[in-house]
């Protein structure tokens, strides 16, 4: 039998389990169960519903807090955001689920909105929001001092510029879309070849031009900082 029958079976991807309790949580946020201020229960009590070590559970609220979903208050614990979209985050979550969208598809769809997220950044970038890129940047550049990829670091630089598009359905559509990249960054070492340390030159160069304002030069610097990371994936068509 050719093997050639086979090309286009994909590799099984096997969850982690602090990404199944995100998605629970996430679940009854989007779902309305779980409302803007309520607090969620305890680690302890999280590990224990899950069955799982808290190390797990703590990874789940560290990723939720990321994208803006909870937030983490002193003194008084793990906070749902207010966030008035979550139906809409729900919405798309489970549709590009159904989808299982690859990583050329992704890649294409973020080139786009990207792009136009960058200009429209630079229009209309308040100082708080050039404070949050640059906190971005910031934290992106210690963790490759101390010689990590910092995925994480580099996906929030991008959420940063949709946050200073205002256009919620924007920033929604790029947060999503970059929460699921995280996967297959992993899967293609993207950040091999120091390609982390070319990332953060080139997120100082997006972060020049649209605090500048310059809508034509954030505009192309997001779309030769993204154009790299198609050459990840030679064998997609």
């Amino acid at each position: 039998m050719p093997k050639e029958l086979f090309d286009n079976l994909k590799e099984i991807v096997i969850e982690k389990p602090s990404d199944k309790i995100a998605d629970q949580i996430n679940e009854l946020i989007s779902s309305g169960q779980l409302k803007a201020g309520d607090k969620l229960p305890s680690e302890r009590f999280l590990s224990e519903k899950f069955n799982v070590g808290r190390i797990f559970v703590r990874d789940a609220i560290r990723k939720l807090e990321f994208y803006g979903i909870v937030k983490i208050v002193p003194q008084s614990g793990t906070i749902v955001a207010d966030n008035k979209d979550s139906a809409f985050v729900g919405m798309l979550t489970n549709a590009l689920n159904l989808i299982n969208p690859d990583y050329k598809s992704l890649m294409q769809v973020r080139n786009v909105l990207e792009i136009e997220a960058a200009g429209s950044a630079a229009e209309r970038a308040l100082p708080e929001d050039i404070n949050f890129m640059e906190e971005a940047v910031d934290l992106l550049a210690k963790k490759v001092s101390e010689g990590e990829a910092g995925l994480e670091e580099d996906l929030m630089f991008h959420i940063r510029i949709a946050e200073a598009t205002k256009n919620d359905v924007l920033k929604y559509l790029i947060s999503y879309l970059t929460s699921h990249m995280q996967t297959f960054s992993k899967r293609y070492d993207i950040c091999r070849n120091k390609r982390n340390i070319k990332a953060l030159k080139e997120h100082k160069i997006i972060l020049e031009h649209i605090k500048n304002g310059d809508v034509e030069k954030s505009r192309e610097s997001m779309r030769e900082h993204l154009s790299s990371l198609f050459d990840f994936t030679p064998k997609l068509k």
